[in-house]
């Protein structure tokens, strides 16, 4: 957890701004597992809750989506591949530091991590933030998907 600056205290994380995540159902040898785009107000929500939950082990919160509109999904490119948005994700923080578990369940969706892959995810928030993403980031066992970070059009 070091170099986490925390940001909120647990408890009073309340969500703002636009997140959107969904996966796609074809074209999934290029562009497979979750993809997660977000305005800046959503990015600085969710680096928020990562603060919140880095003091509470075992902690969740569960976050509003919205489907990311024609813009958003043509910065990866893959327009013409139909996709599957969550309307909700549930985020939580495992006991286990390198805990990865995304499944594709969408229906809320759900991350579970451990404290290994807080500084992953808070870059990536912030990589969106300044324009950059096309990588993903997660482990490989069986039945977890990576998160591809995504830049607003």
């Amino acid at each position: 957890m070091t170099g986490l600056k925390i940001r909120r205290a647990p408890g009073t994380w309340k969500p703002s701004g636009s997140v959107s995540l969904w996966r796609y159902t074809e074209n999934t040898r290029n562009y497979p597992g979750w993809h997660l785009t977000a305005d800046a107000a959503g990015c600085d929500s969710l680096l928020d809750l990562l603060d919140a939950l880095a003091t509470e082990p075992g902690g969740y919160r569960t976050i509003p989506l919205r489907a990311p509109d024609e813009a958003q999904l043509g910065v990866p490119n893959n327009r013409r591949s139909p996709h599957i948005a969550a309307t909700k994700l549930q985020l939580t923080l495992s006991d286990a530091p390198a805990h990865w578990r995304f499944p594709s369940d969408h229906d809320p969706a759900s991350l579970t991590i451990g404290n290994d892959w807080l500084a992953p995810l808070r870059k990536g928030l912030l990589d969106i933030t300044q324009g950059r993403g096309d990588y993903r980031i997660g482990n490989d066992d069986s039945g977890s998907l990576k998160l591809w970070f995504w830049w607003g059009p």
